[in-house]
């Protein structure tokens, strides 16, 4: 963002939450996971122990169902920085990026990787 107002360009962050997408649906995630989890070799699968597909596939489905099906926040945003004569540097869409990773965002780095 801060490197191309170099050359007159403004950029405006959205940093979306969870939202219930063709990209987060959870049959599609677990289904692709467990094909590739199976090409892994024996040693890479112990590495990670036996149950990490079906904490994957839990985690995941959890997560679907802490996201949003509205998706009128990122839409909104969307509007409101391609409209507004004064965009706003970052809009945060969602609750969950509003209450975690809008503020984790202003953390030192070293902070951020570790929560």
């Amino acid at each position: 963002r801060r490197e191309m107002r170099l050359f007159g360009v403004q950029v405006s962050i959205i940093e979306p939450g969870g939202f219930q997408t063709a990209m987060t649906d959870p049959a599609v995630l677990v289904k692709g996971f467990t094909r590739l989890w199976e090409q892994l070799p024996a040693e890479a699968q112990a590495a990670y122990g036996h149950q990490y597909p079906d904490r994957f596939a839990k985690t995941t489905i959890l997560m679907h169902r802490l996201s949003s099906s509205r998706l009128s926040p990122v839409t909104d945003a969307m509007t409101h920085a391609l409209l507004s004569r004064c965009p706003r540097s970052r809009y945060a869409a969602g609750w969950d990026a509003r209450l975690f990773f809008l503020p984790l965002s202003y953390c030192p780095a070293w902070l951020a990787d570790t929560l």
